[in-house]
């Protein structure tokens, strides 16, 4: 299916503008900061240090060492986006669906600095469920809404309603990225999702009769 189908280009426009270009070597180094010494043990001077300029500049750029990161996963949003059209080369109906929450968690997982928040940072996360994830759910449900929405159109997935099917697909990826399956991500989901998203099958036509002589 071709990746012009699902409305790529809205996906990209949906999204969070992304951080500047001149931000890359603040975010780089807080990656750097952040994978070493953990989400609460970085401060803006430590990022500062690794970038080699006053505290005062980071400070001035990004506020906070959670802005930085949450910075950092806005950036690495747009990078997984752009590589979709490839992702989904060949794909056809729920693949194309399942291919991309795969991509996504992965990303997630193996990131740098989302591994070590995930491993040590328990009190973060449990910050930043109690404060924000409600609001990230939502922001993630009004981009992949009109993906899905698509979807449904091109005759990719099971009609049903868009919002609601982003709702759960955002909290299954979020589950899956905290506490992964055992074996193989792609094995797990799909006896979970096919049946979720496959098309109906297409109503079959009665038989004719024959008119008799």
């Amino acid at each position: 299916m071709p990746a012009e189908v699902l409305a790529l280009p809205l996906l990209t426009e949906r999204l969070p503008l992304p951080p500047s270009p001149s931000l890359d070597p603040l975010l780089d180094a807080a990656v750097e900061c952040i994978s070493r010494h953990g989400l609460s043990k970085t401060s803006l001077s430590d990022i500062a240090r690794e970038m080699g300029v006053a505290p005062s500049t980071v400070s001035r750029k990004v506020g906070s060492v959670d802005n930085v990161a949450l910075l950092v996963l806005g950036r690495e949003a747009h990078r997984l986006l752009e590589t979709v059209p490839v992702l989904l080369a060949g794909a056809e109906g729920p693949d194309v669906i399942i291919r991309v929450m795969v991509a996504a968690i992965e990303a997630a997982t193996e990131h740098p600095m989302s591994r070590k928040v995930l491993q040590d940072e328990g009190q973060w996360m449990g910050r930043m469920v109690t404060r924000r994830l409600d609001d990230l759910i939502d922001q993630g449900v009004e981009l992949s809404a009109p993906f899905l929405a698509a979807a449904m159109d091109a005759g990719a997935i099971r009609r049903q309603d868009p919002e609601l099917l982003a709702h759960w697909l955002l909290r299954i990826s979020l589950a899956t990225v905290v506490s992964p399956p055992p074996g193989d991500l792609r094995s797990a989901l799909d006896p979970l999702l096919l049946p979720l998203l496959t098309p109906d099958p297409e109503p079959s036509s009665p038989p004719t009769r024959k008119r008799q002589a």
